[in-house]
């Protein structure tokens, strides 16, 4: 609180939102950050006077909109362009280390301008510990919540076959541009993918589109926008061409 009160920022009540608190490394999500994470920003709007601390179901109904995960969260800038987008100044954001019967707990200010100190020495980070117990250490092992789609979500269509099965062959993409990075995701320098369930009909076309993992920023929709324009040599099963469902996943990297 007293750091980001020291904060140099133009507004006078700064609105701050904590991200989940991760295992080692950003995008690596646990039960035990999300809960702590949760209460941690229950405490903040008790003591917040001055400031503004943002809801976490936000970040949570942000997530389920574009059908993605904590695992998408793996930079500070990601972190920080996303709060942005739901209308904080800056982030809290935490890291989880389990040593010698305890665990330790960094957390880190994001977006919230330099802060004034008076011992050059001081770490801009905070660390906590605390013992674990067999409840928190098997916590910390299980992944956080998943806000993306399965396969099997999708509702039953007659007359869909899937490649693979029954001597169903794969239908064969053969005009496939890749999607374009959204400017969006280009600032916030994010890498990952969007997983597409698609219905390739018998005159090769990509038609009844599903969400099974989004990404941020609007690479979702660039996917979707790219998919529609590919042509497929369709599947096929004894000799005939079959309209079919199938995975596909499109990935954006920074060269």
């Amino acid at each position: 609180m007293q750091r980001i009160r020291q904060a140099k920022l133009e507004e006078k009540e700064p609105h701050v939102l904590v991200i989940d608190f991760f295992r080692s490394s950003l995008g690596n999500s646990s039960r035990l950050g999300t809960l702590l994470a949760d209460r941690f920003s229950e405490s903040l709007s008790a003591y917040s006077a001055g400031l503004e601390v943002l809801d976490r179901n936000a970040l949570k109904d942000y997530l389920t909109k574009e059908w993605t995960t904590l695992e998408d969260l793996k930079s500070n800038d990601v972190c920080l362009r996303i709060g942005r987008q739901l209308g904080a100044t800056g982030v809290i954001l935490g890291t989880l280390y389990e040593e010698n019967g305890q665990v330790s707990l960094t957390i880190h200010l994001e977006g919230l301008g330099p802060v004034t100190k008076t011992d050059v020495f001081e770490p801009t980070d905070q660390r906590v510990r605390f013992p674990t117990s067999e409840e928190m250490h098997a916590m910390l092992l299980q992944p956080g919540p998943n806000y993306a789609r399965k396969p099997d979500d999708i509702p039953a269509e007659p007359g869909i076959v899937r490649a693979g099965l029954e001597g169903v062959t794969s239908p064969v993409c053969i005009y496939c541009p890749q999607p374009d990075y959204s400017d969006a995701a280009r600032v916030a320098k994010f890498q990952g993918s969007v997983r597409l369930s698609i219905v390739v009909t018998a005159e090769g076309q990509a038609t009844s589109i599903f969400v099974t993992k989004g990404a941020p920023f609007g690479l979702t929709e660039q996917a979707i926008k790219a998919i529609r324009g590919w042509h497929f040599r369709p599947a096929g099963k004894d000799g005939n061409p079959v309209t079919t469902r199938v995975e596909i996943e499109t990935t954006w990297h920074l060269y």
